[in-house]
């Protein structure tokens, strides 16, 4: 493929644009056009794209093209299959393939990405996650996307509770390309710390006080929050990088995702990301991590280098509500009955474990911790082939140590999530900032998605799915 581009500059020179089999001269490309050579892309949104144009390669008189059942309409001249985007459209969004048949009776496929819409603005990003139904669509970045203009993201998707309705997770595909999300704020509440002299403590005052962060009810609790609030079983992030994107929450929080149960693969998320989680628990399943806060049973994630230490607790957690008032709690959480303080505060010190044996809750990895975990806060499901930044982490009254990876589900910290020890690490580590300009340490990345240098933290390849402009 390398000299593909060279190829098509030759074609377009010398290439006669009459006679174009299969179809009239509209279906066929011209000098200017877009010309892919690996995976088909268009943007089924856009009624005024012009017909798109893949490169086969082959020098034979072209018969037929089939989306399923489906006749497509095509031109095909010097090597350059044109397909009618009117065709395209009518096929709807979605990962297809088409079948070529030549002359001779060879076949051969393409892959085609039907987008739903071709992300190029911070807004159209934001859209994403508008409704159920942008919810279920298939997006792929056109260009770094700068979210600096919106004040607050909202997180795609929506989790209010397991019972409610109304829940819509992400159950689309976003491909980034290649290309970047950036500047992203995405925080639950800037209200003000408090203090009762001892201890500092977050709030949420302000949903409390009428004036969140979040518009959408779902995600003012701080429940789950990232990019993505919750990516579903059939949704799909791969091949995008973080950059400058910091994330607040309550509990349950990473760059990506508060919680995934789809897939995830190819992702970098840059030093100069930052995740942030206020409850202060040593509990089996409120932790963040840089990507995600939690991977469920059905998650399946892969190939995720993520390069920030800023990984961290910003305190104890004060939540308010006037259902708690006068509520009697253990002393830490709240006051006596008498006490009108509409609040509760939300931490745990030194937790037991439930088998009333008097030993320390500790996680898979034999550890006492805060929560905070390097890449991933809690894994049910499956994760692979991915690295996180090494830094120290300082549980509640503890030493500082190493932070971990991430940990999995251990079954007797919380029968009541389920019995037996699930989820699974294979080949997930953490490295220091010199390790992680080690090429060695990057077998398992294909280096058609990444760029991986000796002596240079990996990047991701921008245009992974690449196109020439024949001239």
């Amino acid at each position: 493929m390398k000299n593909i581009k060279s190829l098509l500059l030759t074609c377009c020179l010398m290439a006669t644009l009459t006679g174009c089999n299969g179809g009239a001269s509209k279906y066929q490309w011209h000098s200017g056009d877009k010309v892919y050579y690996d995976k088909l892309v268009f943007d089924t949104s856009d009624l005024e794209a012009s017909n798109p144009n893949i490169y086969l390669g082959v020098d034979e008189k072209v018969e037929s093209v089939k989306m399923g059942r489906d006749e497509l309409e095509f031109g095909y001249n010097s090597q350059v299959l044109t397909l009618s985007a009117e065709g395209l459209r009518k096929a709807g969004a979605g990962e297809k393939k088409a079948t070529v048949t030549f002359k001779s009776g060879k076949k051969t496929t393409i892959e085609i990405f039907n987008a739903t819409k071709l992300i190029k603005t911070a807004q159209d990003f934001q859209d994403i996650g508008k409704d159920e139904a942008s919810c279920q669509g298939y997006y792929m970045l056109n260009n770094d996307i700068d979210c600096s203009s919106i004040y607050n993201f909202e997180p795609i998707g929506r989790f209010a509770s397991e019972e409610d309705p109304d829940n819509y997770y992400f159950h689309g595909v976003l491909d980034g390309n290649g290309y970047a999300i950036k500047n992203v704020n995405c925080s639950y509440s800037d209200s003000p710390t408090v203090s009762d002299g001892t201890n500092t403590f977050i709030t949420n005052q302000d949903v409390y006080v009428g004036s969140p962060k979040f518009s959408g009810d779902s995600h003012q609790s701080g429940d789950n929050i990232g990019i993505f609030q919750v990516i579903g079983s059939s949704g799909v992030v791969r091949n995008i990088a973080f950059d400058n994107c910091r994330v607040h929450g309550r509990t349950i929080v990473g760059v990506v995702a508060g919680n995934i149960m789809g897939t995830a693969q190819n992702i970098l998320i840059n030093s100069n990301c930052a995740v942030k989680m206020d409850t202060h628990f040593y509990d089996d399943d409120c932790n963040t991590g840089a990507a995600f806060g939690i991977v469920a049973g059905s998650g399946n994630v892969s190939n995720i280098i993520s390069l920030t230490t800023q990984v961290s607790i910003a305190n104890f957690y004060q939540d308010f509500n006037d259902d708690y008032r006068n509520e009697t709690g253990n002393g830490w959480d709240h006051g006596n009955e008498d006490d009108h303080n509409p609040w509760w505060r939300f931490v745990g010190v030194d937790k037991e474990l439930p088998d009333k044996s008097g030993r320390k809750l500790t996680d898979n990895n034999g550890a006492q911790s805060n929560g905070v975990y390097s890449v991933v806060g809690k894994c049910w499901g499956m994760v692979s082939d991915s690295i996180g930044a090494s830094f120290k982490v300082i549980p509640y009254d503890g030493t500082p140590r190493d932070v971990f990876f991430g940990h999995t589900h251990t079954g007797i910290n919380k029968p009541t999530s389920g019995e037996e020890d699930l989820g699974t690490f294979n080949n997930c580590r953490v490295y220091t900032s010199n390790e992680l300009k080690n090429a060695s340490n990057y077998a398992g990345f294909d280096d058609s998605v990444w760029n991986i240098v000796d002596g240079n933290n990996p990047k991701l390849k921008q245009n992974i799915i690449s196109y020439s402009i024949a001239q």
